[in-house]
């Protein structure tokens, strides 16, 4: 597994940017106000003392917000409510996930060329 961090834009559930040094075949999308689906993750990096993860992060326009994540079904679901109600994020959320490693690339065998004659 490797890590990753994605952002998702709080009107329309897309991913905005990833940074991963694993598999990039990452998603998101909203669902329905204030619920937003990243499909191709393995879930949340754990926090410590099992993982050194560090959770989310929502804009300061959105600080007052609670958010909710679950992970089912190879399906990581974040809920989003203010004041009990569903809530669009304002700005986005960034989220540090896992992902399944990046697939490996397999090397061209360089062959000995000769030199060309002068």
């Amino acid at each position: 597994m490797a890590r990753a961090a994605i952002n998702v834009l709080g009107a329309t559930g897309a991913k905005y940017d990833l940074v991963s040094n694993g598999s990039t075949d990452v998603d998101s999308y909203r669902k329905s106000k204030g619920v937003y689906v990243i499909t191709g993750s393995l879930g949340m990096v754990p926090f410590p003392p099992v993982d050194v993860g560090w959770g989310y992060t929502v804009n300061q326009m959105d600080s007052r917000a609670d958010v909710d994540i679950d992970f089912a079904d190879d399906l990581l679901t974040v809920t989003v409510t203010k004041d009990g109600q569903p809530y669009d994020l304002k700005h986005m959320i960034t989220l540090h996930i896992l992902v399944p490693d990046a697939p490996t690339v397999e090397m061209p065998v360089m062959t000995d060329v000769p030199a060309a004659e002068v």
